[in-house]
């Protein structure tokens, strides 16, 4: 599936998304643990990509008095977290921009956090876009990336690639299904076939997030796994250097 269809796709699902996906379990804690992790402090500057409905910035905004920019390609999502910073008034700590995840315009150093939530599996070449993340956080700035631990890689001929998808696919249906009921379940169960096809979805293990963010120039990187949930959790990655 190409980058404009999946654009689409979300743009028909922006007006479920809070009470599918944003309802579900694993997704809020994995939201928790994103936060959690990031080392947020009051007055940081902190970039969401592919912020969606507006979950993970609001998450970040109730832990710390942090200035957010979030970015995302559907104008639909992005109208409804508008809509809610607007209804909160918090409209001085949030800035939302049309922008692609891998085409970054923002300057050099421009960031202390860079954050994601089962965002960055959408891009199929994933190293070039996790160095352009890299050039706009400042020296000693972290990059979370909150994703399902699925390596979606190998031909869809495989038995045992399918069988390797689907125990973190059940993983989310019924937890789909026990916390946002069937309109949930419907939503994740159409969205696990696009996995195993990789129609837009390419999905990475935690462990092999680790390795990309490694080429792409971070250290100190580590995973952590959500509470509860064992197919899902974040890679946390610093920039330690000054160079861009």
């Amino acid at each position: 599936m190409s980058r404009i269809s999946t654009k689409s796709w979300f743009d028909r699902w922006s007006n479920e998304y809070d009470r599918t996906l944003g309802s579900i379990g694993f997704h809020r804690a994995l939201l928790d643990l994103v936060v959690k992790n990031s080392g947020v402090r009051s007055g940081d500057s902190v970039l969401d990509i592919g912020c969606g409905t507006g979950l993970l910035s609001l998450k970040f905004l109730e832990a710390q008095d942090c200035v957010i920019t979030a970015i995302d390609n559907s104008e639909n999502m992005m109208a409804i977290f508008k809509d809610k910073i607007r209804r909160l008034g918090i409209g001085g700590n949030v800035t939302v921009r049309t922008m692609d995840a891998a085409r970054l315009t923002f300057g050099e150093k421009s960031f202390d956090r860079a954050v994601s939530s089962v965002v960055l599996h959408h891009l199929k070449e994933k190293v070039r876009p996790l160095r352009g993340i890299y050039k706009v956080l400042k020296p000693g700035g972290m990059l979370i990336i909150g994703e399902v631990d699925m390596d979606s890689t190998g031909s869809h001929r495989d038995s045992g690639r399918l069988e390797r998808m689907l125990k973190p696919l059940t993983e989310e249906w019924v937890a789909a299904l026990d916390d946002a009921g069937l309109e949930a379940f419907t939503k994740m169960y159409e969205n696990g076939i696009k996995h195993i096809l990789n129609r837009g979805e390419y999905c990475l293990s935690l462990e092999q997030w680790a390795g990309v963010c490694r080429k792409a120039g971070f250290s100190r990187v580590t995973v952590k796994r959500v509470p509860h949930y064992k197919y899902f959790g974040i890679v946390a990655a610093e920039k330690t250097t000054g160079k861009a």
